[in-house]
């Protein structure tokens, strides 16, 4: 951390615009992320992985508290930096409910932008060795280990149908214009370059989630 602090200072009289991914705990610490600010940091990529503490613990990630989630984002806005929020749907605690919740709690983030994965089992990984113990591998084609086009194991509360459609719904969801209006209008001096990317990628998700939506609305429903 010392040292990218140090060179948060170096380049910041250079006048040049980046972005860069960074962890939880950087997103805690004060100093970074006012120097990576003074220095013409735009946006951080913040692995949050998931709004689930359960699904936190099962990736071994306990220190990543799902409550301080909203907390660090506030912090890394307040300096004038983006934020695009990581995400992976799947897990084994994930139910259908995942999918709404998740896009319910980056928009009161106001998360400008967001990249969603589908959990994937790769081989040679304790995952994909616990999954084929557990019987839950479905296919061995390769290229379907994708994480965005294919679901590649059993999940557990879930059908993989149902996952593939709530993944591309939340895709679909989060770049919808009312989903747009509602994040960017808490952060209006970025919109020059958040504006464009977020529409470039809802005309993407509406050409290719089109039956996501009435196939995973149900999800908001379920009580």
């Amino acid at each position: 951390m010392d040292y990218a602090k140090e060179l948060f200072r170096a380049i910041a009289p250079h006048r040049k615009w980046w972005s860069s991914q960074a962890s939880l705990h950087a997103g805690r610490d004060e100093e970074f992320l006012e120097a990576a600010a003074r220095s013409g940091c735009k946006q951080l990529f913040l692995g949050l992985e998931s709004i689930s503490q359960q699904s936190m613990v099962e990736v071994n990630k306990r220190f990543n508290r799902v409550e301080d989630h909203l907390q660090i984002i506030e912090r890394i806005h307040s300096r004038g930096m983006a934020v695009q929020a990581g995400i992976v749907f799947g897990f084994d605690h994930d139910t259908p409910a995942i999918f709404a919740d998740t896009i319910g709690f980056l928009e009161e983030a106001g998360a400008q932008n967001a990249t969603f994965n589908i959990l994937t089992p790769f081989p040679g990984t304790p995952l994909f060795e616990k999954m084929e113990a557990e019987g839950r591998i479905l296919t061995r084609d390769w290229r379907k280990y994708n994480s965005r086009a294919d679901v590649v194991f059993q999940p557990q509360q879930m059908s993989a149908e149902e996952l593939l459609a709530g993944f591309r719904y939340a895709n679909a969801r989060f770049y919808s214009l009312p989903s747009i209006a509602r994040r960017l209008s808490r952060s209006p001096a970025q919109l020059w370059w958040t504006l464009p990317l977020n529409l470039a990628y809802g005309h993407r998700w509406r050409k290719t989630s089109r039956f996501a939506f009435n196939f995973a609305s149900d999800y908001t429903r379920r009580p």
